[in-house]
């Protein structure tokens, strides 16, 4: 729980955020960190850095009703199934007025992925 409040101040220390963006980023968040941690995916604080600021612009953009240009089907080959999966999963929530479409899923899931990677090859 500290952590996800120390990533959420880091992120937002040189801008004006307002309250229910960052409860907001930070329901997000502690839901990547159980779904994660239920799978196995163990998150270097680097990578919540990237993952805290990608959410941040994920909430901005559903609050101003603003999309992401449609990505490619294809693209969505190069991603493991499961890192989809869990993408979709933390994104797509009850009690949530926004839709969330398939750029903003998959560009959650290339966070997954590359973990994923870096956790089954080291090397990489």
């Amino acid at each position: 729980m500290q952590m996800m409040d120390d990533i959420l101040k880091e992120l937002t220390e040189s801008k004006s955020e307002n309250i229910s963006e960052i409860s907001e980023c930070k329901a997000i968040l502690q839901r990547i960190e159980g779904e994660t941690r239920r799978v196995g995916i163990d998150i270097p604080k680097d990578r919540w850095l990237a993952i805290g600021a990608h959410v941040l612009g994920f909430v901005r953009r559903m609050k101003n009703k603003e999309r992401l240009p449609v990505i490619e089907a294809e693209l969505f080959a190069e991603i493991h199934p499961d890192m989809v999966a869990l993408s979709r999963r933390v994104l797509t929530f009850e009690g949530e007025a926004w839709q969330v479409d398939e750029t903003e899923a998959f560009l959650l899931a290339v966070h997954f992925e590359a973990i994923r990677v870096m956790q089954t090859d080291p090397s990489q």
